[in-house]
């Protein structure tokens, strides 16, 4: 990627589309010869060769076919992800509020990715115990298996904004944490976007914070720093076991702050705007219906 300039890569009127923002305005120009982002995905390293390492936010904004874009149409970047791996307790406060020993391995359960969501989403609660979690979501290009730590970042293709919306009630039914992948994968309880945003260097996301909002209150704020496992070691675990494939989603984890830790404990209602950010990457809304 070019001198690890963030480039924003959107689903926007159905065609993949490049993203600058100046003065707080999106600005846009299709991607030529792809059909969609899962179709860069699979082809991701010619992509970048190609393609990529030629755009600037600059030649963007200047670009004769460029076009004002109305944020809140931006759409489902990644549509057809294979696996949308996620990790519990990897913050270490929020490992501390939901009463849990801090895990030697990174903890993954699994996302249905009939679960998938938009940017902007709208869910029905399951029950009356909804939780929110914000998280950094990493996109895999290349994928592979046994993807060392040191190559961790050459797999990745960049990064989203993500809620695991939770339904705490189903997650442990029969005990603590008994039905993990079912309670986060109700029908649209995992949004991401609003964009894929390509960061050449893990050390530029780190000092990113994550916050959470519900009704404009802030209920999670924290650095991505605060990791217990950092981005290149969960791809390297989850790649030991399972092949990534380009497009897969990893979502890496919450801070504290969720609404089962708190005393006396809270969840979304009907009526409730849950909103997740994380500065240069972007935020996403839900709306509970």
């Amino acid at each position: 990627m070019p001198g690890g300039v963030i480039l924003k890569l959107a689903m926007y009127e159905k065609r993949p589309t490049f993203v600058a923002l100046q003065n707080d305005q999106f600005w846009g120009v299709p991607i030529a010869d792809y059909d969609s982002i899962d179709d860069i995905l699979n082809d991701w390293q010619g992509f970048v060769s190609k393609v990529l390492i030629d755009i600037t936010d600059e030649k963007i904004i200047n670009n004769d076919d460029a076009k004002a874009l109305d944020a809140t149409q931006f759409e489902l970047p990644v549509q057809h992800p294979r696996q949308i791996p996620a990790i519990g307790f990897n913050y270490l406060d929020h490992m501390k509020e939901m009463a849990t020993a801090k895990p030697k391995k990174p903890n993954v359960f699994n996302k249905f990715v009939s679960s998938l969501a938009g940017p902007q989403n709208a869910i029905h609660l399951s029950s009356d115990t909804v939780d929110w979690e914000s998280e950094l979501v990493v996109v895999i290009g290349r994928g592979g298996r046994n993807i060392s730590r040191e190559d961790a970042e050459d797999a990745i293709a960049g990064y989203m904004v993500g809620q695991d919306i939770s339904d705490r009630h189903l997650q442990s039914i029969d005990g603590a944490g008994t039905q993990f992948d079912l309670s986060k994968s109700f029908k649209h309880y995992s949004p991401v976007g609003p964009y894929i945003s390509t960061i050449a260097d893990t050390d530029d996301i780190v000092s990113k914070q994550v916050v959470t909002k519900v009704n404009g209150e802030v209920m999670q704020q924290a650095p991505i720093s605060q990791m217990i496992f950092d981005i290149q070691t969960l791809v390297s675990y989850i790649s030991g076991v399972i092949e990534l494939y380009p497009g897969d989603l990893i979502f890496t984890g919450t801070p504290s702050g969720t609404g089962v830790g708190r005393d006396p404990q809270v969840f979304l209602k009907s009526g409730d705007l849950l909103t997740s950010e994380i500065d240069g990457i972007g935020t996403i809304a839900t709306r509970v219906n």
